[in-house]
């Protein structure tokens, strides 16, 4: 009886071995199939990244940033106001880096440097968009800058 028992146990533990050994071959060539889908939705992506067509918002946009320029009085009154703003900031440094000073006297000078800053590019910004030809627009912008300058002068003058 044993030998019945083990050469029933050893069939079918054979037949598990073989349906598990097809169970993997069908595995494997399931595997192998999705590798194969893989590697070729990797070239079909590959494909279209190199065949993007741009959108036609981008298309246009490209086309208005590469035409697009700035009228001369737009770029002439932001390079005044820049030489503005540079020289309020010099001033304002020159006030602040004393340490000797009085420190109210400094913060109100500082603070009337500053708005006339910004009183000079409101009058700038109004003389960019002024019906005036464009010499008379950059004489007038200069002046604004020559004025500005004068009132740090000033300021700085009322230094203690």
């Amino acid at each position: 009886m044993r030998k019945k028992q083990l050469l029933r146990q050893n069939t079918a533990l054979f037949e598990q071995a073989t349906a598990s050994e097809l169970m993997c071959k069908d595995l494997e060539k399931k595997l192998a199939e999705r590798d194969a889908q893989i590697e070729a939705l990797k070239e079909q992506i590959a494909l279209l990244n190199a065949k993007t067509v741009p959108t036609p918002f981008e298309t246009l946009k490209k086309r208005v940033e590469t035409t697009a320029t700035l009228p001369s009085e737009v770029t002439m009154g932001a390079k005044v106001i820049g030489k503005t703003v540079v020289e309020a900031a010099k001033c304002c440094n020159a006030l602040t880096a004393d340490p000797d000073s009085a420190d109210q006297n400094v913060k109100e000078l500082v603070n009337l440097i500053l708005g006339r800053t910004e009183v000079a590019k409101a009058e700038i910004l109004k003389l960019v968009s002024a019906d005036l030809p464009y010499d008379e627009k950059c004489r007038q912008m200069e002046q604004q800058f020559s004025d500005a300058k004068d009132y740090f002068a000033s300021m700085m003058a009322q230094k203690i």
